[in-house]
């Protein structure tokens, strides 16, 4: 009987772990697509439907969540800097955000050059930093450049929006777009990174590489910024011509025609 008690509450066991698994998977389902609709409503309307500014709305999203990840990272990285380390990483970067937001307000031309650099050699030194673990001075560095990053971004985003646009309007639906994207990746890289320490760094590398990639698209240094496909204008209805109505001679009747007259044979035809 001890053994039949305890394989009994065993299964109890088993079946309420069961049950609280489907119910936290079904309740999570729920929750991403609550932020997927979320997610896409703020896009749409914080782009008004202009192709350039969507895309850096992308941009800015997956370089928010890879350095949130990256500040996830240094939680469970063996030699992460500390609070003064990072303090001074931050204060360095906020003063490098002023002329590199000066420098992209007055030459936007040099807007993606600088995006695109930039991050791949953010995702570089991310991948060194998550396979080697060299020190807490490239890590530094890394904190150091999120600032000037974000700043980058938002100046060029002002730059993107056509004229009468709600400025913003549009800065503020691209920082919670990107604190949608930011917080999934960050309180993922927390949860596996107990698991597998260098996952969040691996995760920020992969992050700024897709960022590199969508960097290519932006619109192209003097090019006009696209904007939604306007529609061809209605072509006007051909007009038809009216068809003559041809008459339907009745059978055994005949047509006589002025080019058919001939004296010979007029006789014959009567």
């Amino acid at each position: 009987m001890p053994l039949l008690r305890a394989l009994q509450t065993f299964a109890d066991v088993v079946v309420r772990t069961i049950r609280v698994l489907i119910a936290t998977v079904s309740r999570s389902v729920v929750g991403i697509r609550w932020l997927t609709r979320t997610a896409l409503r703020i896009r749409v309307q914080g782009s008004g439907g202009v192709t350039g500014v969507a895309r850096l709305y992308d941009l800015h999203a997956v370089v928010v969540a890879a350095d949130l990840s990256l500040l996830v990272g240094l939680v469970w990285a063996v030699a992460a800097p500390g609070r003064l380390e990072l303090a001074l990483a931050l204060g360095v970067g906020a003063l490098v955000a002023v002329p590199a937001g000066l420098l992209v307000s007055g030459a936007p031309v040099t807007g993606r050059a600088l995006i695109g650099l930039s991050l791949v050699g953010r995702a570089v030194a991310t991948l060194l930093a998550a396979q080697w673990q060299p020190g807490w001075i490239l890590l530094a560095v890394l904190v150091a450049l999120i600032v000037p990053q974000w700043v980058v971004h938002l100046v060029l985003l002002r730059r993107l929006l056509p004229a009468g646009a709600h400025v913003f309007g549009a800065l503020w639906g691209a920082v919670r777009y990107a604190s949608i994207a930011g917080l999934v990746a960050g309180v993922t890289g927390l949860v596996i990174g107990a698991f597998v320490a260098g996952w969040p760094l691996w995760v920020a590398a992969l992050c700024l590489s897709v960022g590199a990639l969508l960097a290519l698209r932006l619109p192209a240094p003097g090019a006009p910024v696209p904007g939604p496909a306007k529609p061809a204008p209605p072509t006007p209805p051909t007009k038809r011509l009216p068809q003559q109505e041809q008459r339907t001679i009745p059978e055994g009747f005949h047509v006589y025609r002025p080019s058919s007259l001939d004296p010979s044979d007029e006789g014959k035809k009567k």
